[in-house]
């Protein structure tokens, strides 16, 4: 998702996850991320659950239903925030 010749950064993760579950509002998306550096730090939170979402997963660990659990429901209110962001005629 980074332009050629660009090193990936955070930020370029944080947008890429984002732009990856709301495809349908990538231009939105990436206007909202160039003006807002509270809609940058809502697509790393994004990027941060959405990364131990899929850790918790895949682990075997006895605690893993539970985190697993935890992250889902963070994922939902972080979902419903990015299309608060995006406003009515993206969301």
């Amino acid at each position: 998702m980074t332009p050629a010749g660009h090193q990936d950064t955070p930020q370029n993760a944080a947008l890429a996850s984002v732009l990856e579950n709301f495809p349908e509002a990538g231009a939105r998306i990436r206007e909202l991320f160039l003006q807002s550096p509270d809609f940058q730090s809502l697509c790393e939170d994004y990027r941060e659950c959405l990364a131990n979402w899929r850790h918790w997963r895949q682990a075997a660990s006895e605690q893993a239903p539970d985190y697993l659990k935890i992250y889902a429901e963070l994922l939902q209110e972080l979902e419903q925030e990015v299309r608060q962001s995006l406003g009515p005629d993206e969301a």
